[in-house]
């Protein structure tokens, strides 16, 4: 396995800076930000699709110096949620547009979003399966590139996410697994790694913790539970019997550290850069990841 990151809401660092301090904390990989259409990258956000070709070849050329691959561009993409072919067909093309950025920033993969379910009158797994096509036909496009998506709380959970991937059966796509979002949204996480392992193709790490189990409680059951973030480890993802599993069933692909500290939201959290530094001495004493 290969330890990587998703690039930091709380520091302003450029390409080249993300680069070489990935080198220097021994990271193999970095997933890039790119700013959703028409909106100009800030912080934390490294490329947007009217990046220009100067700016691509400088980004691509930083981390060729400092020997650390672009694992992925993160990409803020649309959803066809009205369900209708045209919908499809404006999703299929922003995919297309990020999987060209990808080809000329030099990674094979791209991370593309499902930011909202399908209407009333489309199913889950009608909705799912089209969304698979689409992408399926933007990746003939551009060949070469492979893509992921993210589970993610109110949106498709990870079992509907890897129940598609093994329907659909298209090696180049697959699931950027959220150990932290499978326990929030109250999922099995090593089930579902000894069920679907080879449709997941990318792990974003990050870790929760339960927090105020009472914070509703009515008539002696409870209503609401809160999930907090907190540092690897000290949550309630199993983080050593999740790498375990993976590396028994075959996984050697990126784990990346998505850490999300902004003025959004993490205001709690340690700072990004403390972060940064702690996620591989911690990893590591687990012994699956190549140096």
């Amino acid at each position: 396995m290969k330890l990587g990151f998703w690039t930091l809401y709380d520091v302003e660092w450029t390409n080249e800076e993300i680069a070489q301090r990935a080198a220097t904390l021994g990271y193999r990989g970095v997933d890039l930000r790119v700013a959703a259409p028409g909106v100009q990258p800030g912080v934390g956000v490294n490329l947007s699709l009217d990046s220009t070709d100067a700016e691509i070849a400088s980004t691509r050329q930083a981390f060729a110096r400092a020997n650390v691959e672009i694992s992925s561009l993160n990409s803020y993409n649309g959803s066809p949620s009205l369900g209708d072919a045209a919908a499809y067909a404006v999703f299929e093309k922003e995919i297309v547009a990020h999987a060209e950025l990808a080809q000329k920033v030099g990674t094979p993969r791209i991370r593309f979003q499902i930011t909202q379910g399908p209407p009333t009158h489309v199913s889950w797994d009608d909705y799912l399966v089209n969304i698979w096509r689409a992408v399926g036909r933007a990746l003939d496009a551009v060949p070469g590139l492979n893509a992921v998506v993210e589970n993610h709380p109110d949106r498709a959970d990870a079992g509907q996410l890897l129940a598609t991937a093994e329907k659909m059966r298209d090696q180049r796509i697959g699931v950027e697994l959220s150990p932290d979002h499978v326990i929030v949204m109250q999922e099995n996480l090593l089930d579902l790694i000894d069920r679907y392992a080879p449709h997941i193709h990318h792990i974003c790490m990050a870790d929760r913790k339960l927090v105020q189990e009472d914070l509703a409680k009515f008539d002696g059951q409870y209503y609401y539970i809160r999930y907090e973030s907190c540092w690897i480890g000290d949550g309630n993802v199993p983080t050593e019997q999740m790498l375990s599993k993976l590396a028994r069933l075959g996984f050697d692909d990126y784990v990346s550290l998505k850490w999300e500290k902004s003025s959004r939201f993490g205001h709690h959290l340690p700072s990004s850069e403390s972060a940064l530094a702690h996620f591989p001495q911690y990893m590591r004493q687990f012994d699956v990841f190549a140096n």
